[in-house]
């Protein structure tokens, strides 16, 4: 105790103790890292304003889906408006929106709450964050790019007049729609979440996010138009949509017959690039290995 120019101190002893409970340590900090980010992806414990963006644009994703299977509820028999390989190319912009909306929260709202040193000072490393980041924002598109696939899925297995040789003659469709939902939203995530990490505010890493895939996607289409079939395969490569679109037309063996010369159409496009189909699908593979590295390597010199 101390009275120094009038003014009174006190020391009370409260009680401050060392934690002496068990330490769950980096892999539990990274799954809860993952749980949360998946949870404000879809605006869980946030206000409504995420929450509606979130479930809408998912919703708006199951359209075509719901569409098939009432169709074929209807119809009866075999009936098919929708081929599971073009699934994609009617949702695309929904799953950009998704991704441009959902990638700048995930990433943007710790920079602005500077909450980034917390999570940095222990266990959880700057690799472990992104890659975290990543990985439930591809989980949270697998409601977009796995769920509708299989509920149209199921909806035709159940509608056809014979179940079981209906699901015998389209088992390849199971294994094609799961892969090309892994691959795809592997593949979103990283992308867009790379490019969320450059923007300062959301609205700046939305216009972002839709210019690299919607708007490469439009300009790819204008150029292979004008170039020859070398030249033309070479920049279809670098857009994701068209990689995207390619890797789903090889995985659901679906890539159309060669034409002497493009159209203008991204899928008589694809086929007059005449590439083997592991092009595709390894094209995919290192556009996601590329982006998830250049964003591990942004936070590593973040701070």
């Amino acid at each position: 105790m101390s009275d120094v120019g009038g003014t009174r101190g006190e020391i009370f002893d409260l009680g401050y103790r060392h934690y002496d409970g068990p330490r769950l340590g980096r892999g539990y900090a990274v799954r809860s890292l993952c749980v949360l980010s998946i949870r404000n992806t879809f605006g869980i414990g946030r206000g409504a304003l995420p929450k509606v963006l979130a479930f809408s644009l998912a919703f708006f994703a199951f359209v075509p889906a719901l569409i098939q299977v009432v169709a074929g509820a209807l119809a009866g028999g075999d009936f098919e408006i929708l081929e599971p390989q073009d699934y994609y190319g009617l949702i695309q912009v929904i799953i950009v929106l998704f991704v441009g909306a959902m990638a700048s929260d995930l990433v943007g709202n710790d920079r602005r709450n500077n909450t980034l040193v917390l999570y940095f000072s222990r266990p959880i490393r700057r690799d472990d964050y992104i890659l975290a980041k990543i990985a439930s924002l591809a989980v949270a598109l697998l409601s977009l790019t796995l769920l509708p696939q299989l509920l149209a899925f199921v909806g035709n297995w159940l509608g056809a007049d014979d179940s079981t040789d209906w699901f015998t003659s389209n088992t390849s469709d199971l294994f094609a729609i799961f892969a090309s939902a892994l691959l795809v939203s592997a593949q979103l995530a990283a992308i867009g979440l790379l490019i969320a990490t450059f923007a300062s505010r959301r609205a700046f890493a939305l216009v972002s996010v839709l210019t690299a895939f919607l708007f490469s996607f439009v300009a790819t289409q204008i150029l292979v138009d004008l170039l020859d079939r070398g030249w033309a395969a070479a920049v279809m490569l670098s857009s994701p949509l068209y990689v995207m679109r390619g890797a789903t037309l090889v995985l659901f063996d679906a890539v159309p017959a060669l034409v002497s010369g493009p159209d203008g159409d991204a899928d008589a496009q694809i086929a007059y690039a005449d590439l083997p189909g592991w092009v595709w699908v390894a094209a995919i593979v290192v556009q996601t290995a590329v982006a998830t590295w250049f964003a591990t390597r942004r936070y590593r010199n973040v701070l």
